[in-house]
């Protein structure tokens, strides 16, 4: 098969039957993620972040692997909760199939422009006027970095362009800061910001915040996958916030540093980790409730999560994924064909995919096509053969 006809017959119609089981199978997955969630509430906020991130996770290795099925086996399955998707891309050339690829790659590419034009900002931040932090603030930021166990060095930055605390790399960190926040903000207040920032650091949220935009930006079209991002962000933040309050020790103080971000609240490039991340209200209530540091009551709930999530997977694999039945048998007659009968058989064997459908017209004349692997094959003997043995326990 050539290029050509291996994407338009094999690449698109796969892609095409995944993307649309997808959309089910992030549906049953966010319905098990807000339960395991719902179930978690007395864990730590670092546990529930693991969690969701496994089912976010979950969400794309679910079509993933069943888009590998149907390319590999090419096969075309018209079972499972979505049955009609299987007729529309069945066989060859589907212009629905090649319209929901085409939408699939233009949202997916506008995403990742986005991310992107993230990375060249922070890029541009880099590059333009900065300062270092004063000398008597890098003292206590190295004794952060050590209460935390961060063994690798973090520059701290100042900027006239930077509008909110934010963190950013994985390998070589960087917080940056406003440039006049070391002198207007109370010293408590921008401890409790330095320490939220260096747990973003010691938590390697910038590879999960980068995994997670990949995610969300390959599944764009799924209400699910927001959902869940949402809550993410969200736990990622209180896990945060509970590791600053652990190693500054003042949480009343990160409280009143969020409430004076939230009056002055910007939206920094989508791929650093801002300190007003979240919502802000909610994490300030967390705060001074006391709740911010629970317990690791969670790690038994954890397990139970993974098996469940793991069920889910094979389930949805199997199910969504299914296989074409062995033999389908469509015929207008079950005797001999006459005028305007037909009859089209598709077996998907171990071997090779067959493809035959045979019809007469109203002045009698038969016309006969067979396909193997989607490309065209002479009838001979061997067909016959097989054309006999799998039409007779229907065909007298």
């Amino acid at each position: 098969m050539d290029a050509f006809g291996f994407v338009r017959d094999g690449l698109v119609p796969a892609l095409a039957l995944a993307l649309s089981h997808s959309l089910w199978q992030g549906a049953l997955l966010a319905v098990a993620a807000a339960l395991a969630l719902q179930a978690m509430a007395r864990a730590s906020a670092a546990w529930r972040h693991r969690v969701a991130m496994a089912f976010l996770v979950a969400m794309v290795l679910a079509p993933a692997f069943q888009f590998l099925r149907f390319w590999q086996s090419d096969a075309q399955f018209d079972d499972g909760p979505l049955p009609a998707m299987g007729d529309l891309f069945l066989l060859g050339f589907s212009p629905v199939a090649v319209a929901v690829v085409i939408t699939w790659l233009s949202g997916m590419s506008v995403m990742l422009v986005r991310h992107v034009g993230g990375l060249r900002a922070l890029a541009a931040m880099e590059r333009g006027p900065h300062q270092m932090l004063p000398p008597a603030w890098r003292q206590r930021v190295d004794e952060l970095r050590a209460s935390l166990g961060i063994t690798r060095p973090v520059a701290v930055l100042l900027s006239d362009d930077v509008l909110t605390p934010c963190a950013a790399r994985l390998l070589r960190p960087v917080i940056w800061l406003p440039l006049p926040l070391p002198t207007r903000a109370p010293r408590e207040q921008l401890e409790a910001l330095l320490a939220h920032e260096l747990a973003h650091i010691a938590r390697h949220d910038w590879l999960w915040n980068g995994g997670q935009r990949v995610i969300e930006s390959l599944l764009f079209f799924h209400p699910a996958v927001w959902w869940l991002g949402r809550r993410i962000r969200q736990e990622r933040e209180h896990a945060c916030d509970d590791l600053a309050v652990a190693a500054c020790g003042d949480a009343v103080a990160l409280a009143e540093a969020l409430a004076a971000l939230e009056r002055e609240r910007h939206s920094p490039p989508a791929l650093v980790l801002a300190a007003h991340e979240g919502s802000l209200l909610q994490r300030i209530t967390r705060l001074l409730s006391g709740t911010a540091s629970r317990g690791r009551w969670g790690a038994p709930a954890v397990l139970g999560v993974a098996a469940v999530t793991g069920v889910f997977l094979v389930a949805l694999i199997g199910v969504g994924g299914g296989r074409l039945p062995d033999l389908r048998i469509e015929s207008s007659t079950n005797g001999a064909l006459g005028p305007g009968d037909y009859r089209e058989i598709i077996a998907n064997g171990h071997d090779k995919l067959r493809f035959y459908r045979a019809s007469v017209d109203a002045q009698g004349r038969l016309t006969e096509v067979y396909q193997q692997d989607r490309r065209a094959h002479p009838i001979d003997a061997e067909v016959r053969t097989w054309l006999a043995e799998v039409t007779r326990p229907t065909v007298p």
